[in-house]
């Protein structure tokens, strides 16, 4: 019983409170929250920084989830070769990004990135005259986000196909071996089928985690240039802590809530289809 006290504290009671709170808006001169019905929701239809925020989170998202679940499978089949050598001290070097701290690792990016960072610095020693500045010029900046958040985020998912590609039995592997199935075939029609219940949830978690992510942006580009890079989880923060409007921060949490929602059906019919 005090687990379940504990759990709905820190769980159901945000939830609940944050849907609560959309149906409220707050007064422009004190005087606190009054209702307002889904007047909160009216306005982000018209909203054209929530349509941008939007846009570029599915950017994010999709960039980030999809160069990590890449990279990460390529990686981790590296790493799960028996002739490798110093295997234990390459899975070690690779949970360096995903033990630093986001914020520091968000400002060793930003300096990267910088007009005179070490990138700039590199592409003028091989030639590029005029390299961008990559944190304030539109296009450039959530580009460069997305690359720190995938240093970061990768390490997760080697890790865990990693261990799911030991999981696999080697019986399988050797009788296909003997038929004859080369390396490309052995992956595609063994590893990835068997494979898909955790790759789903991989892809899941990791989708729900990156979308609500804001922590990078923040410490890079605070959601600019020209909120090129703005994100809603982002302007959500800035709606609460910075304008004071919960009830606006709220109704973006709603809509975030509910776009998660679909990854989360999809993830459960796949299970149900399998079963």
């Amino acid at each position: 019983m005090p687990v379940l006290i504990v759990v709905a504290l820190i769980s159901v009671y945000p939830f609940v409170n944050g849907i609560y709170n959309s149906f409220f808006s707050d007064a422009v001169f004190g005087g606190g929250q009054y209702y307002s019905g889904l007047e909160n929701f009216r306005d982000l239809m018209s909203d054209n920084l929530f349509w941008t925020g939007l846009k570029n989170n599915l950017i994010w998202s999709a960039a980030c989830v999809g160069f990590e679940l890449v990279l990460g499978m390529l990686i981790a089949l590296l790493l799960n070769l028996p002739y490798i050598r110093l295997r234990g001290l390459y899975r070690a070097l690779i949970l360096l990004p995903w033990a630093t701290t986001p914020v520091v690792a968000a400002l060793v990016w930003r300096y990267i990135f910088g007009v005179m960072g070490p990138l700039n610095s590199f592409l003028n020693t091989v030639g590029f005259a005029n390299p961008p500045n990559w944190l304030v010029t539109p296009g450039y900046s959530l580009f460069a986000c997305i690359v720190a958040n995938i240093w970061i985020g990768l390490p997760f998912v080697i890790v865990t196909l990693l261990a799911g590609l030991q999981s696999l039995p080697s019986d399988v592997y050797e009788a296909a071996e003997i038929d004859g199935a080369g390396v490309f075939k052995r992956f595609f029609h063994l590893t990835l089928p068997l494979m898909k219940s955790l790759i789903l949830i991989l892809v899941t978690l990791n989708t729900i985690w990156t979308f609500n992510m804001f922590d990078i942006v923040y410490s890079m580009t605070n959601g600019g240039p020209g909120n090129s890079s703005m994100l809603l989880s982002l302007y959500s923060y800035q709606n609460a802590f910075a304008y004071f409007q919960q009830g606006y921060a709220s109704a973006i949490g709603v809509i975030c809530l509910l776009i998660l929602l679909l990854p989360v059906a999809f993830y459960i019919r796949e299970v149900r289809n399998e079963a």
